[in-house]
């Protein structure tokens, strides 16, 4: 296949991340195959898999030379990403998870949005009605293939575009109906390489990593466009990072993203108001998150409470912008004293 790229170079990187996926890779794979847009490359980073996920990645490779397989020893998904980040040659980079798959029409869509807008990052959204399907027991291969099926005429695609996007990505509201993106996937957007290529992906957290990754994102002030359309098949994992952590993981690792994130907002945040958006819309629904997880460990040691008072002396907790959060405010203070 011969490609109109300048240099040789693709527009699009995809990073997909591998470790025991051989039962969803080819329909991941196959998505990304069967794009519209031709001009991109596919990183597949082999996480040290046991199973045949790289050897599946390979097949493709052999027969499309725009499949680039990266096998290395396992280091987590976040250590995956960030090598994929090394070895992207894209204008734009996009991150896929090899348990899911895109419409055919994602890249195109994100592409000209990106173009057309000079945009620093296209947001979209991750098929719902698709989700809620197979949550509730459908065929997942069946149900993909009719909502990929889907033709979207791209002239008739309304979009927001803004350079201040902080004020439309939230953690804290998900409702569809507005014009918000989920900040903490990393899936689901198109970001300029130059806007993430110097931002890493911490190693050491394994759960909760995105936020801090989103965090650094939302500081470089991208000029974004965010679309409403769902683009995305995310299939649901029971088996995932986050379902299958327990709570003491949930814990130590989400309090290290809050720490990690508070520390480049406190250093780097242009504005008081940004950081009381911030605040509000991303820092206390990870809080909450925390603490829920801290009230279901069976026995809250000493290193739990120590933990928690690191955070608070910071200052982080100093002004909580809910009701709600008042609430996980004194449960902090609680556990912090040690009467409870």
């Amino acid at each position: 296949m011969t490609l109109s790229r300048k240099n040789n170079l693709p527009k699009i990187s995809i990073i997909i991340p591998m470790y025991n996926v051989e039962k969803y890779l080819r329909r991941c794979l196959d998505s990304v195959a069967n794009q519209t847009f031709q001009e991109w490359q596919a990183i597949c980073v082999d996480d040290g898999s046991p199973d045949n996920s790289g050897k599946i990645a390979e097949e493709y490779a052999a027969k499309d030379k725009r499949f680039v397989v990266v096998h290395k020893e396992n280091g987590g998904v976040s250590n995956a990403r960030n090598i994929g980040i090394s070895r992207a040659r894209g204008q734009y980079i996009m991150f896929l998870d090899s348990d899911d798959c895109i419409h055919h029409q994602t890249l195109e869509i994100a592409y000209k949005f990106a173009v057309e807008n000079d945009a620093d990052l296209v947001s979209w959204r991750y098929d719902q009605k698709l989700y809620d399907v197979i949550l509730n027991g459908g065929d997942i291969n069946n149900n993909v293939h009719t909502r990929d099926a889907i033709f979207y005429n791209i002239d008739k695609i309304k979009y927001k575009q803004t350079d201040n996007l902080i004020n439309f990505a939230t953690e804290r509201n998900h409702s569809f109906g507005a014009w918000n993106i989920r900040h903490c996937y990393p899936v689901v957007h198109l970001f300029r390489r130059d806007l993430i290529k110097d931002i890493k992906f911490n190693t050491n957290i394994k759960i909760s990593e995105d936020f801090p990754f989103w965090t650094s994102v939302l500081l470089g002030n991208p000029m974004a466009v965010i679309l409403k359309t769902p683009l995305y098949f995310y299939i649901p994992n029971v088996s995932s990072a986050l379902r299958g952590a327990d709570a003491r993981k949930v814990f130590i690792n989400t309090s290290a993203a809050i720490m990690e994130s508070w520390a480049e907002v406190v250093r780097c945040a242009p504005t008081q108001e940004w950081m009381k958006r911030w605040n509000r819309e991303f820092l206390w629904p990870f809080v909450i998150t925390m603490v829920r997880a801290l009230h279901q460990i069976d026995s809250v040691a000493k290193t739990h409470r120590q933990i928690l008072s690191k955070l608070y002396k910071t200052g982080m907790f100093n002004t909580p912008p809910t009701r709600r959060a008042k609430k996980y405010k004194r449960r902090i203070e609680e556990f912090i004293s040690g009467s409870v």
